[in-house]
C-alpha cells in the first residue's frame, strides 16, 4: 500500500492551507456529529412523545372522564346519607343509603412523564410544547392524592355498625364529617379533572375507545352510578 507523506510546508501559505484542511475535517465531524445526535434526540423525544399519549390515552385519559361523568350520581348518593342522617333515619335506612354509594376506585398514573423527565427528553422540548404536557400532567399526582382520601373516608362510612338501635351522636357527626370529606373530594377530582380533560383536547390525545367502553360497562354495573353512564357513553367514538 502507497503511504503519501505530507508534504514539506515551507512557507506561511502552505502552512495556512494546512490549517484551513484540518478545521474544515473538524467542522464537518463535529457537523456530522450534531447532526446524528440531533436524530437520535428526535427519535427520543418522538418515542417519549408517544407513550404520554399511550398512558394518557388507555389509562388516565378514560378514568378521568369517567369520574367527570360520575359527579354528578355521586354527588346525590352522598347527599341522601346527609339527608337521611338529620331527618332521623333509622339505622338500618342510613346504612342502606351507605352501601349504595359506590365511587370509582382507580390509581392515577404518569410513569411515561416521569420516565421522559428522568430521560432529559422533556428539557428538548420548545417552552410551548413542554408547557402543553405539563399541563396535561400536572393534575395526575393530585388526582391520585384525593383518590387515596376518598378510600380512607369511605372505610369511616362502612365502619359502622350494622346493627344496634338508632345511630348515636357520634355516629351521625361520624357520618357527616365523612360524607363531607367525600363531597369535597368529589368536587376537587371534578376540578381537577376538567384541567386534564382540557389538556386532552390541546394534546389531540383520544381516548382508547375499548378502555371507555370498559369505564362506560363499570358504571352501568354500579347502580347508583347507572343514571350517569350515559354521559360518558356518549362520548364514545
Amino acid at each position: 500500500m502507497e503511504v503519501h507523506k505530507p508534504r514539506p510546508i515551507h512557507n506561511w501559505r502552505d502552512l495556512a492551507t494546512e490549517v484551513a484542511v484540518i478545521v474544515v475535517g473538524i467542522v464537518i465531524a463535529l457537523s456530522a456529529e450534531q447532526f446524528i445526535q440531533g436524530l437520535e434526540w428526535r427519535h427520543k423525544i418522538s418515542r417519549a412523545e408517544e407513550q404520554m399519549r399511550l398512558e394518557m390515552a388507555k389509562d388516565d385519559g378514560p378514568q378521568i372522564l369517567e369520574r367527570l361523568a360520575a359527579y354528578e350520581c355521586i354527588d346525590q348518593g352522598l347527599a341522601g346519607i346527609r339527608a337521611g342522617v338529620e331527618r332521623g333515619d333509622s339505622r338500618s335506612l342510613v346504612i342502606d343509603a351507605i352501601n349504595k354509594v359506590e365511587i370509582p376506585r382507580h390509581t392515577y398514573e404518569r410513569d411515561a412523564y416521569q420516565a421522559a423527565e428522568a430521560s432529559g427528553v422533556l428539557a428538548k422540548l420548545d417552552p410551548e410544547r413542554l408547557d402543553r404536557w405539563n399541563y396535561l400532567y400536572a393534575p395526575i399526582p393530585v388526582l391520585d392524592r384525593i383518590a387515596e382520601r376518598e378510600f380512607f373516608d369511605a372505610t369511616i362510612l362502612h365502619a359502622i355498625r350494622v346493627a344496634g338501635g338508632p345511630l348515636s351522636e357520634t355516629e351521625q357527626l361520624r357520618i357527616n364529617e365523612a360524607v363531607e370529606g367525600l363531597r369535597r373530594d368529589n368536587m376537587a377530582m371534578v376540578r381537577e379533572a376538567r384541567q386534564t380533560e382540557e389538556g386532552l383536547k390541546n394534546q389531540n390525545v383520544v381516548p382508547d375507545n375499548a378502555r371507555m367502553g370498559q369505564m362506560v360497562d363499570e358504571l352501568n354495573r354500579t347502580p347508583s352510578l347507572t343514571p350517569c353512564a350515559g354521559k360518558l357513553s356518549s362520548t364514545l367514538k
